[in-house]
């Protein structure tokens, strides 16, 4: 069920394409670099042949690095949602691999810096599904 309707439609675009295929899967991928292993977080992407990045399944696992609550709707669909989360996610996979998203299954006062969680995946709207985080 979608979440919140009239909300913004994500656009992948065609280098982030196996990024949006993952969510749709339920999986987490974000690109690395082939030969230095760096990581790109979900803002980054870029052609992968071109810039010698691979995609890498990654675990979904991570800390929250930093959050703000959202007491004021930054688009009109958001009006019903307030307030709400926004968290930096660190991934397990690389201290500076951080993802913005928002935590759910939590109370926002509940919410701690360093605190455990991984990824879950729920439908923004029909067949559109998107990465949030649960506290484990």
């Amino acid at each position: 069920m979608p979440d919140t309707p009239n909300f913004p439609r994500p656009i992948p675009s065609f280098d982030a394409q196996q990024y949006w295929d993952g969510c749709q899967r339920g999986e987490l991928w974000m690109q690395r670099h082939k030969e230095s292993g760096q990581w790109y977080p979900p803002n980054l992407f870029g052609p992968c042949e071109v810039l010698g990045r691979e995609w890498v399944r990654v675990s979904g696992r991570g800390t929250v690095y930093s959050y703000t609550i959202i007491t004021h709707p930054v688009h009109p669909a958001a009006r019903e949602k307030v307030p709400y989360n926004v968290v930096q996610v660190q991934l397990d996979e690389d201290p500076e691999l951080i993802m913005v998203s928002s935590l759910e299954h939590v109370s926002n006062e509940d919410i701690r810096i360093g605190m455990p969680v991984e990824v879950i995946f729920e439908e923004h709207e029909p067949e559109v599904y998107l990465p949030k985080f649960k506290p484990v």
